[in-house]
């Protein structure tokens, strides 16, 4: 996988888990709710700076809508989303790390990091590697 296409799935992913995020943050309540626009804050500056490496000019356009393996219609489904969305992103931020050195890989381990700890906070079981479900 090349760079150029790792910075892709990247934005990608975070497109889609903002996508996400939206619709999850809007289902739960209380903490739950907190910690939903907490992780939406956090995709959106993933985001963002994923933007800025791949060049604003040249990197694509979100999606308008994207569909959920599953039905998404209740607080049990929303975390399971929230689950899902960063497991698969810890697989992506693995990958771009894989194609690139210094700060770049260094943000791309820790972008990963913070995934894998949102899913294990969201209720995924702690793995040595999560794995896209």
């Amino acid at each position: 996988m090349s760079n150029e296409s790792a910075l892709a799935a990247a934005l990608a992913g975070e497109d889609a888990a903002i996508y996400g995020y939206g619709v999850i943050s809007a289902l739960l309540a209380g903490a739950a709710r907190r910690r939903a626009l907490d992780a939406l804050g956090a995709h959106q500056s993933w985001r963002n700076r994923t933007a800025a490496l791949m060049g604003w000019d040249t990197a694509p356009l979100p999606a308008v809508a994207y569909d959920f393996p599953f039905p998404v219609s209740d607080p049990e489904s929303s975390k399971l989303l929230a689950q899902l969305i960063e497991n698969r992103l810890v697989v992506v931020y693995a990958d771009l790390a894989a194609t690139c050195a210094g700060d770049a890989r260094a943000d791309a381990v820790l972008a990963a990091s913070e995934c894998a700890t949102r899913a294990v906070v969201w209720g995924a079981p702690a793995q040595a590697f999560p794995h896209d479900a």
